[in-house]
């Protein structure tokens, strides 16, 4: 399965004559220097490696390009040796080490917005999950390539995609669901005459009916599978069609022939192990062994089997060989090697069941505090019913003698208390009326005030800007055109600097105003200009923004920014810091301002008590756009202010 999935995407490439290419790959790569061109010859080489079938020698290809692109910077170098890297640790059956390279290699192709190589990169980490036994990843990974695949019409992967879901339904233990998956993928593969395909899905079908008691069709589809593969000169995987082979005579109770397609499958796993099958295969060697009662035989086989279970990360396969080996050891008289065993199973046994375990105790939990509550309740109502019942035979007599003074009383009683809560309640309606009013009045002064000095900003920075600043500017060039008088260079240049200077300071004034970034590539242009104003001035400004791109009114964008302005001129001025953070993050209704120093902060109250024009404009600011401002400053301790505001108040 795990070539298959690395398949995806070298199949299209020509690997000619391998050892003769590897010699002369080996040869070239030697005497380039550290370039993209070497990056791209270390693809080559990898990939000669890869037709060969050699893995130690992908690997180490795979990382040496791997670090090139990084030092380099080269994009695609990275994005491709991450997938070689990943592909190699997962095929050598080191998936845990595989996953995080694979999860980069994802994060590149969807910054790049390559579907086709999302979908390979979800299939591979799942693969990677489903090795080390996590089904839910892999299912989530395979789902996702799945729907990619379809939506791209990508009939070929799509069938293998199917595949691979049908294993982890198979084992989940969801028989049905996943023949009927395997048979998609089969019809897809039969469609597109995609013989190695179809020899996977015989396979796999195969493999999901062997804790059935259909034998004939289990054996008719290895069979199938086994003519493909041997045809194909594909040894390794005909031996997972013999191991399989072997599962399913002798869970018929076929031990010879058992014992037989298993040591035919031992030969080829010997030399290359299978994630797959080596840990299975030699666990059901050691079984028939032990039913021949060479148990020295089957404790070697079953050692074997615990090493590559182990190997491969396969916990619920290595308790399952050290419960059994344990019985083996007790059986030579390796009383010390049968407790090691026994306790190693145990201490996995335990690991893999806690979660499951935790679970189901906290599901019991649950229940049992339903069923308390139900018997509580029962009984309660049980009992309510008999002391009401006792009480009403009691009081039925008062009841009846009080009840017409009881009435009249009650309603006249009520009738009062009726009359004063409407007037109360119209007096207090009134009176929030006025305050909403006052507050209206308010707000609507306040915004004529704001519009109307935000406006005279507008009209000064202008006239600051287009006319004396080109008037400054016209000067400049005519003075650049007269001839240095001569004798006095110095007072020239002085005069010069000046006029250079008034330009500046003109500039700097008009920008203050009214920033034209504003204007031209709004609140996100103007902030970024304020950030690297910052930095100019020795405060390194690190700006963080979220959905500021989305439309913001000019209105609203204005006061945004002179509340992140003067709060920046704050720290500027009188916090003495080396660090600033500027945060603004739009979230569905809300925007949210965060603005935090390392300075030195400063005692809140006492700043608050002299009534500072800064603090007021500020906080002015926020009470219009009916927002909340939150102060967080210590002395020698830096300052954060967190302003939250609404979208009802921001007009997006």
């Amino acid at each position: 399965m795990k070539r298959l999935l690395l398949f995806l995407l070298v199949v299209t490439l020509p690997f000619g004559s391998f050892a003769q290419s590897v010699d002369s790959l080996l040869r070239v790569v030697k005497t380039m220097p550290e370039d993209t061109n070497r990056v791209m010859t270390f693809r080559q080489l990898f990939l000669a490696y890869y037709g060969l079938d050699q893995q130690p020698e992908m690997l180490d290809v795979a990382e040496k390009g791997l670090v090139l692109s990084r030092k380099l910077q080269f994009a695609k170098g990275i994005d491709l040796f991450l997938f070689y890297k990943a592909s190699s640790l997962d095929i050598m059956g080191k998936s845990n080490e595989a996953i995080p390279y694979f999860e980069e290699g994802l994060q590149w192709a969807q910054k790049q917005g390559d579907k086709k190589a999302v979908a390979n990169y979800d299939v591979n980490i799942g693969a990677a999950y489903y090795g080390i036994g996590n089904l839910d990843k892999a299912l989530q990974h395979y789902l996702s390539a799945y729907g990619i695949y379809k939506e791209l019409d990508m009939q070929k992967n799509l069938s293998k995609v199917l595949n691979n879901i049908g294993i982890i339904y198979r084992t989940q233990g969801k028989t049905e669901r996943a023949e009927a998956i395997y048979k998609e993928s089969l019809g897809i593969k039969e469609a597109l005459k995609d013989t190695l395909g179809m020899a996977a899905s015989y396979q796999n079908l195969a493999a999901l009916l062997s804790s059935t008691k259909r034998e004939v069709e289990m054996t008719n589809y290895l069979h199938n599978a086994l003519d493909i593969y041997q045809k194909l000169g594909r040894n390794t995987d005909a031996a997972g069609c013999y191991s399989l082979l072997g599962q399913i005579h002798f869970n018929f109770g076929r031990i010879s022939e058992a014992k037989a397609a298993l040591l035919k499958a031992k030969t080829e796993y010997d030399q290359k192990p299978s994630v797959e099958y080596s840990a299975t295969m030699y666990r059901l060697l050691g079984t028939i062994a032990e039913s021949e009662n060479n148990h020295t035989l089957a404790e070697t086989y079953l050692l074997e089997s615990a090493k590559w279970a182990r190997e491969f990360g396969q916990q619920d396969r290595l308790w399952d060989v050290l419960n059994e080996l344990s019985k083996v050891q007790n059986t030579l008289g390796k009383n010390e090697a049968a407790y090691a065993s026994l306790r190693a199973s145990y201490a996995i046994r335990d690991s893999v069941t806690e979660k499951n375990r935790m679970a189901l105790m906290e599901e019991m939990q649950a229940k049992f505090d339903v069923a308390q509550k139900d018997s509580e309740l029962k009984i309660n109502q049980l009992s309510l019913g008999q002391r009401t019942l006792e009480r009403n035979w009691f009081m039925v007599g008062a009841l009846l003698f009080g009840l017409l003074s009881i009435a009249i009383f009650y309603g006249l009683r009520q009738r009062i208390r009726t009359n004063k809560k409407i007037a109360t309640q119209e007096s207090a309606l009134q009176q929030q009326q006025i305050v909403q009013l006052e507050q209206a009045n308010k707000l609507t002064a306040l915004s004529a005030m704001i519009e109307g000095q935000e406006k005279e900003r507008s009209r000064v920075a202008a006239d600051l800007h287009d006319g004396l600043g080109g008037l400054l500017t016209s000067v400049k060039s005519h003075f650049n055109a007269l001839h240095q008088p001569a004798g006095e260079p110095v007072l020239f240049e002085k005069t010069n600097r000046l006029i250079d200077d008034a330009c500046v300071e003109v500039r700097r004034i008009a920008h203050n105003m009214m920033p034209r970034a504003l204007s031209v590539a709004g609140l996100q242009g103007a902030l970024e200009d304020l950030a690297r104003d910052l930095d100019r001035q020795g405060l390194h400004c690190q700006l963080e923004t979220v959905g500021l791109d989305r439309s913001i009114s000019d209105a609203t964008a204005v006061m945004v920014y002179r509340i992140v302005q003067e709060l920046a001129n704050n720290v500027v001025k009188h916090a003495e810091a080396d660090h600033l953070l500027l945060q603004l993050l739009r979230h569905e209704n809300q925007l949210t301002i965060l603005v935090e120093d390392n300075g030195k902060g400063f005692d809140l109250e006492k700043a608050i008590t002299q009534k500072g024009i800064g603090l007021s404009s500020i906080a002015s600011r926020v009470q219009f756009l009916q927002g909340a401002i939150d102060w967080d400053s210590v002395p020698g301790q830096g300052t954060s202010v967190s302003i939250q505001l609404k979208a009802e108040s921001l007009k997006f």
